[in-house]
C-alpha cells in the first residue's frame, strides 16, 4: 500500500510539475492571468470558454489587488473558413463601436495583423515574453471539436484596449468576429510595460488557452469542453508518471 501510495504521489508530483490538470493544457505558470468568457469577475476555466452572444462579454483579471498596464492588446483569430471581419468594442475607446488597432511597438508589438499557420498568436505579432498555449496546433484542435473543420490559417487582428485591467473584476466587450473565431489578450503589470516588452517574464499579464474565448459555440458561460493537445513534452512527463504507477501497482502484487 506504501509503494502505491508512494507512486500515486510520484504522478501528482509531475501533473504539477508541468502545470496540467484535467482538461488544461500545459501551459507556462503566468500570474496574474488574463480572462475573456461570456460573465463573471474570475476566470472561468474552460478549453476555451464558450461565448454565446458575442455582441456582450468581458474580459478582466485573475486575482484581486492585480492591475494590468494601459492599454491592453486584445486579439482575434479569425479561421480562414469562415467569413467575416475583426473588431473589437468597448466604451472607451474613441469610437466605441470600433476600436484601434494596437499601435506597433507596444509592449514589443511587431505587427497588429498577421497570418498564423504555426507557432503561437503571440510569437506571430511579436509578443515573445506570452507563455505558448494559445497555439495554431491547440486552436484548430478546438475548433475541429465544435465543429468549425479544416481550418488551415487564421487572420490575426491585435487592437488596443484603452483602459487597464483591475484584478478580480471585468469589463464588457463585443465583437463582430463571426462563428469559430478566438479572442485571446496581452498586458503587462502595471508600471512595467515598455516598447520592448514587460520588465520581466514574469511581469507578463496574458490569456492562457483555457482562458481565451471562442466565439459562438451556443450557450457561452462556462467553457467548452473537450481535451486540449498538450505540449510533446507534457504528453512524456504525463506517461513517465503513469508507468511509474503501474510499476508500483505490479510490484504490489
Amino acid at each position: 500500500m506504501r509503494q502505491l501510495l508512494n507512486g500515486i504521489a510520484l504522478s501528482s508530483a509531475l501533473l504539477a510539475a508541468v502545470g496540467l490538470s484535467a482538461g488544461t493544457a500545459a501551459a507556462e505558470v503566468l500570474d496574474p492571468q488574463i480572462f475573456i468568457q461570456q460573465s463573471g469577475t474570475a476566470p472561468a476555466g474552460g478549453d476555451p470558454n464558450g461565448i454565446g452572444n458575442a455582441s456582450n462579454f468581458v474580459i478582466g483579471l485573475a486575482g484581486a489587488g492585480n492591475l494590468s498596464s494601459n492599454p491592453v492588446l486584445v486579439g482575434v483569430a479569425i479561421p480562414n473558413t469562415v467569413a467575416g471581419t475583426a473588431s473589437i468594442s468597448y466604451t472607451g475607446c474613441t469610437v466605441p463601436a470600433a476600436c484601434d488597432l494596437a499601435t506597433v511597438g507596444t509592449y514589443g508589438l511587431t505587427t497588429n495583423t498577421a497570418t498564423l499557420t504555426s507557432g503561437t498568436v503571440f510569437d506571430a505579432v511579436g509578443l515573445h515574453q506570452a507563455g505558448g498555449s494559445v497555439s495554431f496546433g491547440n486552436l484548430t484542435f478546438s475548433d475541429n471539436l465544435h465543429g468549425f473543420p479544416g481550418v488551415s490559417s487564421y487572420a490575426l487582428s491585435i487592437f488596443a484596449l484603452p483602459t487597464a485591467l483591475a484584478g478580480a473584476s471585468s469589463v464588457s466587450i463585443d465583437t463582430t468576429a463571426p462563428d469559430g473565431s478566438f479572442i485571446f489578450a496581452f498586458s503587462c503589470e502595471s508600471g512595467t510595460g515598455s516598447s520592448s516588452g514587460c520588465a520581466t517574464n514574469g511581469d507578463v499579464d496574458q490569456t492562457v488557452f483555457t482562458n481565451i474565448a471562442l466565439i459562438n459555440v451556443g450557450g457561452g458561460g462556462g467553457g467548452g469542453g473537450g481535451g486540449v493537445v498538450p505540449e510533446p513534452a507534457t504528453v512524456g512527463l504525463l506517461g513517465f508518471g503513469l508507468l511509474g504507477l503501474a510499476c508500483f501497482r505490479r510490484r504490489r502484487k
